[in-house]
């Protein structure tokens, strides 16, 4: 009996090892089956801000969305390019205002293209956080209504026209999000990204999706 009992253990050692082995094996495989090749993509939508001048009335919110990928450089850094499109924003004032400064309303769109460094940094399992920063290369577009001949004592306009204006600029950029890895290379997330640029600013928050190659 003595020499029975080390047997047994011997041999649930060995079963143990050998299973071991083959979970080590398998896992080994899958990662190299899994294996990215560090490009991913994707996109949020949510609500975009902007903080612009207001007149008399105006709306600040918008829906707005991105669409953005990236080059893994290193797990944790990627070089990333982000495009942010902003829905139309409306400014009015009033007639004393649309008088003395000669604009009645503004009808105001943007789109923003960045360029900049993703940071991630895994908070738990399958749960992600990132910072981003880059620069911003912006557009503007404005239907501008003006006020024209406007009548000194009452304020009225005698008469108004609307033209188009384009704006190109560019700006500092910042970024940040959390995700879920939910499926093998595929994310949820939500995001806030940040075009600082005074009081001409937008911000962007979305939920979305990734997918990594």
């Amino acid at each position: 009996m003595s020499t029975s009992a080390p047997s047994k253990y011997s041999k649930t050692l060995s079963t143990l090892a050998a299973a071991l082995s083959l979970v080590s094996l398998s896992a080994m495989a899958q990662e190299r089956e899994s294996a990215p090749l560090g490009i991913y993509g994707g996109g949020a939508f949510g609500v975009g801000a902007a903080q612009w001048e207001c007149g008399t009335s105006c709306n600040r919110a918008t829906f707005s969305g991105k669409f953005f990928g990236g080059k893994r450089l290193t797990p944790g850094l990627a070089a990333e390019v982000n495009y942010m499109f902003f829905g139309g924003l409306d400014r009015a004032n009033d007639a004393r205002t649309s008088a003395q400064t000669g604009v009645s309303a503004v009808r105001q769109k943007m789109r923003a293209l960045s360029v900049g460094i993703n940071w991630e940094v895994e908070l738990l399992n399958d749960f992600t956080n990132s910072l981003r920063v880059g620069w911003a290369f912006t557009r503007k577009d404005q239907n501008v209504t003006t006020c024209l001949n406007a009548n000194a004592t009452t304020y009225a306009c005698g008469s108004s026209t609307t033209e188009r204006r384009i704006d190109y600029g560019s700006a500092p950029y910042f970024g940040a999000g959390l995700s879920y890895q939910f499926a093998r290379d595929m994310r949820l997330l939500s995001s806030f990204d940040y075009v600082i640029k005074g009081h001409e600013s937008y911000y962007l928050f979305g939920v979305g999706g990734s997918l990594e190659f």
